[in-house]
């Protein structure tokens, strides 16, 4: 039987914020600076701590550790109340929300605004099979699982006396051709590269890299076909594999089929398509568009007086041009400070005003010092724009200390060879894959 918390004492003025990511932490920050210290602000998150994920694939190529790319949130804003907990379930009529703490505890907290920041949910289950053998790219866990299985796959080949079962455990198969997929390819395939020489048995074998896209042009969401082109010449002179219109169709113990009726086999496949809807989002009830909460244009869930979503999890307009927000860190971000404004307007009576944006440009490293990136239009690539990409995420990596581990790490990187201790964490992708955090 679960253990019931006292509920914390109501407060006129409570804000409370689901989710501890870009959105939800970026909002903290600023409602610090905006409302006066009677006014508390109250996090529910179900971990203590900020992921980076723009460098989970640099995790998963073992350029930097993987403490690196996570800051804990009560380093960030320290006026905050930070709760690690899973919220259960939203009370629209009694302005409540129900949570769970890690020992089961039970509680609720009374809020003035509740802000839903939660994301959205992997969903391996859009594949047949892939939920078993499936690798995500969410978490630490799962970047560090990656990075030891596939060192794991090199020990088993340099004792495996069948060549075609060496060839499948040096193949791996990743799913999908935007930014997540084309970033891990190229770490994965600059790693394999890099620990082939300490595998003196592996010395007739030649490691393969398998990328899958469904469409006819690798980041789509760069939309400039020059790019998308420099980055498929890039991708395939590095020796990745890159197949266009190509979709998986299920997958097994040891091959992914594609819907042209060829297999693959392989011994590590890695999806950064399908999302899902976060099931705190599905059971509040509002209207959902492509899966996200719909919000008005200042955020505000529609039919709502004190509901608010922002981030992956919600469907927000640009007033700029009128078309959805797309789910980048840039823009969640970008959208926390606006509204936070919101919420200090309402909190004296004042209008809001709807978000508008111009997003300042995409980047995409795409392996051995390659990248391409938009920057306010201009259109950039190879080392250049590694370089670059390099220096705008280390700017916003939170915390000097953050700045400094990675730097260090990156500068390591040069001249040593990448560290393949396997560590042995898990045989299976992370848990957190199928239980989304609040």
């Amino acid at each position: 039987m679960k253990k019931r918390a006292a509920p914390l004492a109501d407060i006129p003025q409570r804000m409370v914020i689901v989710g501890g990511g870009f959105a939800g932490v970026t909002l903290a920050q600023r409602l610090e600076r905006l409302l006066p210290l009677s006014t508390e602000i109250i996090v529910l998150s179900a971990e203590n701590h900020l992921v980076f994920t723009p460098m989970l694939p640099e995790v998963v190529g073992r350029t930097i550790c993987p403490l690196h790319v996570v800051v804990c949130d009560r380093h960030m804003a320290l006026r905050t109340r930070w709760l690690e907990a899973r919220v259960s379930r939203i009370d629209r009529e009694s302005h409540e929300a129900h949570y769970v703490l890690k020992d089961g505890t039970a509680a609720s907290v009374h809020y003035a605004h509740l802000v839903l920041a939660c994301g959205a949910a992997a969903n391996l289950a859009a594949i047949p099979g892939l939920a078993a053998r499936g690798y995500p790219l969410k978490t630490v866990v799962d970047a560090m699982v990656m990075g030891n299985d596939l060192i794991g796959n090199f020990e088993e080949a340099a004792v495996e006396s069948d060549a075609a079962e060496r060839r499948r455990l040096l193949t791996v198969v990743v799913i999908g051709g935007g930014f997540s997929g084309v970033e891990v390819a190229g770490h994965l395939a600059d790693l394999m590269r890099a620990i082939r020489r300490f595998y003196p048995e592996l010395k007739r074998e030649t490691p393969h890299v398998v990328l899958l896209h469904d469409g006819g042009r690798l980041l789509p969401e760069l939309n400039h076909e020059s790019l998308s082109e420099f980055t498929l010449k890039k991708l395939r002179e590095s020796g990745i594999k890159v197949r266009l219109e190509t979709t998986a169709k299920k997958a097994d113990s040891v091959a992914v089929h594609l819907n042209s009726g060829e297999r693959i086999e392989t011994g590590m496949i890695v999806c950064t398509v399908g999302t899902e809807t976060h099931p705190l989002s599905k059971g509040l009830g509002f209207p959902l568009e492509k899966g996200r909460l719909k919000t008005e244009p200042d955020m505000k869930l529609t039919g709502s007086a004190n509901l608010w979503s922002l981030g992956d999890c919600a469907f927000v307009p640009n007033a700029r041009d009128g078309q959805p927000c797309p789910a980048t860190a840039q823009f969640a971000v970008e959208q926390a400070r606006q509204l936070a404004k919101n919420l200090e307007r309402v909190s004296r009576g004042a209008a809001t005003t709807p978000f508008n944006f111009r997003p300042r440009g995409m980047l995409a490293s795409i392996g051995h010092r390659n990248a391409v990136a938009v920057i306010y239009g201009v259109k950039l690539s190879g080392f250049l724009a590694w370089f670059l990409w390099r220096g705008v995420y280390l700017a916003k990596l939170p915390t000097f200390s953050r700045k400094l581990e990675v730097a260090i790490s990156w500068a390591c990187s040069i001249p040593f060879p990448p560290n393949i201790v396997q560590l042995r964490l898990s045989e299976k992708p992370s848990p957190e894959t199928s239980n989304p955090k609040a």
